[in-house]
């Protein structure tokens, strides 16, 4: 077994590595996505800050480190699902027009395989915004800083999950791209990137079971500004629980996989 995990290790390096130096063979493209993407989320903080010059510092108990705060773990975890997993974004695709067919003669775990296939160069642009906007955050506190970074990780789990959930279901149901792209964007962003004290009843409910807001950035927040970490015997078992359940619906669906019979070749 530890041979095993040894071997997926040094799989998962050498494909992030290769996903890398795909990113720097295409410079250009890839700075001028990390560029724009940078700007749009900073947009978002002008506007934040226009809203406090003009309302106060202090609106209902939230403050503008508060909006650091939720411009920092969301965008931060975001970045490192999709740029070192942005195959996740794709397995809809595979499955849909076959390329998943080459993935099922590899030697390592199909799904793990085409999460490491590719990666979204703009996510770089959220990772790098979301480091850097954390520092502020945390106020250059360099112990909060690190916990900020562990607890971006494990929210990134969940953008993960969610995202292979609703790509891997086209095997009964067709294309969810276009659903995925809702829920993710729409759906689980947009919670994620305002404060939970605005939400209440059945929306807040919906953040911590549909749609896990909750657990992307309203417990991780909680955790590092009040070192609270009592959160984290309500964060980890959950995070657990949706890789589980995760690995059970792929195992399902490749089961239910009908290959397309495409000849494909891995670069």
């Amino acid at each position: 077994m530890l041979t095993a995990a040894k071997s997926y290790l040094r799989f998962i390096k050498m494909s992030v590595i290769k996903n890398m130096k795909a990113a720097i063979e295409y410079r250009k493209s890839f700075v001028i996505q990390t560029v724009f993407m940078f700007i749009n989320n900073f947009f978002f903080l002008i506007f934040w800050n226009i809203v406090f010059d003009v309302s106060g510092d202090n609106i209902k108990g939230i403050t503008m480190n508060d909006i650091l705060y939720l411009w920092s773990i969301p965008t931060m975890s975001y970045g490192i699902a999709f740029f070192f997993f942005g195959g996740a974004q794709k397995l809809g695709d595979y499955i849909i027009n076959g390329g998943i067919d080459i993935l099922l003669l590899q030697p390592k775990n199909v799904i793990i395989n085409a999460l490491l296939s590719s990666s979204d160069f703009s996510a770089f642009g959220d990772l790098l915004y979301g480091f850097l906007i954390g520092l502020f955050a945390v106020q250059f506190d360099m112990t909060k800083f690190l916990l900020l970074i562990i607890l971006s990780c494990v929210s990134a789990l969940f953008f993960i999950c969610t995202n292979v959930i609703l790509r891997v279901i086209s095997v009964w149901v067709g294309d969810t791209s276009n659903v995925e792209h809702i829920y993710t964007y729409t759906m689980l962003i947009s919670f994620c990137t305002y404060p939970e004290n605005i939400y209440s009843g059945i929306i807040k409910f919906l953040m911590y079971t549909v749609v896990p807001a909750g657990y992307i950035a309203f417990i991780p927040i909680k955790i590092i500004s009040a070192f609270d970490f009592s959160l984290l015997l309500i964060l980890i078992p959950v995070a657990i629980i949706y890789i589980l359940l995760t690995v059970l619906i792929c195992q399902k669906a490749l089961k239910k996989y009908e290959s397309t019979n495409n000849v494909l070749l891995r670069d």
